[in-house]
């Protein structure tokens, strides 16, 4: 277990070439940051995979960077979310944010869910920019809410509802 720990801290962190014009000492000093994060992540990996039910560190590594694509991929549905729903007067358009997140544009369009929209509108105390999805602290709902929730105000029915005045 250990020679594959030490042989990945290898794989994932090279020894870096030296530069042209870069002295010995330079060199020498990117060398031993180099050595140094490669015991470290060595130390990890082996600490990780003693800790996980895997008891192996190409598992237990693998796992870990499976919850950090998770991570990550949670922040870009909300930051997408957001920049389309709550960015007034007009949100960002959705080839601008195809390109910063490496997605189609069908994928931005379709990458958040209602859930998404309801979740930022809590956090950020404010409605959509439909007003569609209030936070749970605006216009005081019946029921104290706590922690991060959400209601949609109820539809009226159509005979009810006001026209604007022409």
């Amino acid at each position: 277990m250990k020679e594959i720990a030490r042989e990945l801290a290898k794989l994932l962190i090279p020894l870096p070439q030296r530069e042209r014009d870069e002295s010995n000492d330079q060199f020498g000093e990117r060398l031993k940051l180099a050595w140094k994060q490669r015991h470290t992540l060595t130390g990890e990996l082996l600490m990780s995979a003693r800790a996980s039910e895997l008891d192996d560190p190409v598992l237990a590594r693998l796992n870990e960077l499976k919850i950090q694509k998770e991570d990550i991929q949670r922040q870009i549905r909300l930051i997408v979310a957001y920049s389309r729903e709550f960015i007034r007067p007009e949100p960002y358009r959705l080839k601008t944010l195809a390109t910063a997140t490496g997605l189609s544009i069908s994928g931005t369009r379709t990458i958040y869910s209602s859930d998404d929209v309801a979740l930022i509108a809590t956090r950020i105390g404010r409605q959509d920019s439909k007003s569609s999805i209030f936070p749970a602290s605006s216009q005081k709902p019946e029921k104290a809410f706590e922690g991060e929730q959400w209601w949609v105000p109820p539809r009226q029915p159509a005979e009810d509802r006001q026209e604007p005045p022409s």
